[in-house]
């Protein structure tokens, strides 16, 4: 057990950022002013073999919120939820940028992924601790087991895990403290999956780098029409490169192994793994260049998850589609859609986050809906019981702006 980190003063207001991790309409902010100290909590739920969630426990699973130790969510800009593998084998870690600039992190660090300089197989921490050497970070992203942070110059920052080239400093080489990501410049959002690396430019492009097995860098030249599908090239990506034909995207997010991009005019583009559908394009054949996601219109936010895709739209209704064994899709089936359908009962939704097999949803009234897997209590209604529809999380506050949850991985987070 590390040393709980000295508690904060809890600031009276609160001014929340909008990152590449939390899919939120526009930019609005719930105001938290009248809210109370409780209320204004970082709070994480569900899995916590690793302390991923942050309550200075390594292996209590909580099934409703608790408070992440010594972070008032008055003072947290953004949150990001990693991890890898499944089941009761999946680690976890979690990263939330603070407003002056800085990153604490916490949970699973075998890889580094903490970023704190220390890395083994046992270390794990489970109350937040400070990322050294990084300030003026305006976002986070954290991967399958390693993170990246957006720095207010428009550079990017990574550590952890770089057996597939996933922090693109050119090398191979695990990073136990950030490192820079080579030759990114004027950056304005990233986005990490679990083995690959996603950066969306000011000028409406993107690079990848890391691994390619899935086509999840979405680098492969588009057959002609009525050829066949190419396997992805090259395997990996050591550095960054620019994804071919994306010129106007708006914002980008990763799913475990596929990808998906906001087109301006409201439509949605997707690439990688598609075995189950979660490309949206009516097929269950891999894609390693963008394919339009198809039936989907009005777009404001996507999130991606293990296997299943969300789509958030401007009338803040949300559209869903890919694996659904355990109701990730929300539509009250356990039916696999490969174009997306509406998910049932959720309407003035603000956010959303997908995580390995579940899903989270910010209401306009501050509240958090969930529905999908929940053998870990990841959906933080007091059970284990799967919903096929979005249900009440508990303690519901109020104020909640944010929520995360790792694409590989079975705990939430909720600021």
């Amino acid at each position: 057990m590390h040393p709980h980190r000295t508690l904060r003063r809890l600031p009276a207001t609160a001014v929340p950022a909008v990152i590449a991790g939390l899919t939120l309409l526009g930019a609005t902010a719930l105001p938290t002013s009248a809210a109370s100290a409780y209320d204004l909590r970082l709070r994480a739920w569900g899995q916590n073999t690793n302390g991923q969630l942050g309550d200075g426990t390594a292996k209590t699973q909580r099934l409703s919120p608790i408070s992440v130790v010594g972070l008032s969510g008055a003072e947290v800009n953004g949150i990001s939820a990693g991890g890898s593998g499944t089941g009761a084998a999946a680690a976890g870690f979690a990263l939330a940028l603070m407003g002056n600039g800085t990153v604490e992190a916490w949970g699973r660090n075998d890889k580094g992924q903490l970023g704190n300089g220390a890395s083994g197989t046992t270390d794990e921490w489970s109350v937040p601790g400070l990322v050294p050497g990084l300030t003026d970070v305006e976002a986070v992203a954290a991967g399958g087991s390693h993170a990246l942070a957006l720095l207010k110059d428009g550079t990017v920052k990574a550590w952890g895990l770089n057996d597939k080239g996933q922090l693109g400093d050119g090398t191979t080489t695990d990073a136990k403290l950030p490192v820079t990501v080579a030759g990114l410049n004027d950056v304005q959002a990233v986005a990490a999956g679990d083995n690959f690396s996603l950066a969306l430019l000011k000028d409406g492009t993107v690079k990848s780098w890391g691994s390619n097995d899935k086509g999840q860098l979405g680098i492969t030249a588009k057959p002609a029409s009525g050829a066949a599908v190419p396997a992805p090239t090259p395997a990996t990506r050591t550095t960054a490169v620019a994804v071919p034909e994306l010129t106007t995207v708006k914002s980008i997010t990763t799913g475990a192994s596929h990808a998906m991009a906001l087109l301006a005019d409201g439509t949605a583009v997707a690439w990688g793994l598609n075995d189950k559908g979660q490309l949206g394009d009516d097929t269950v054949a891999n894609k390693p260049y963008p394919v339009p996601v198809l039936e989907l219109k009005g777009v404001s936010a996507l999130a991606a998850g293990g296997s299943h895709s969300l789509a958030l739209l401007e009338d803040r209704t949300v559209r869903a589609w890919g694996l659904n064994t355990n109701g990730q899709v929300g539509d009250n089936t356990q039916t696999q859609r490969n174009t997306s359908v509406p998910v049932s009962d959720l309407t003035g939704v603000l956010a959303v986050a997908a995580g390995s097999a579940h899903n989270l949803a910010v209401l306009a009234d501050g509240t958090v809906k969930a529905w999908g897997l929940n053998d870990k209590g990841q959906l933080g209604d007091g059970t284990t019981t799967q919903r096929l529809t979005p249900v009440q999380v508990l303690a519901k506050s109020g104020s909640v702006s944010m929520v995360a949850a790792p694409s590989s991985g079975s705990f939430s987070l909720a600021r």
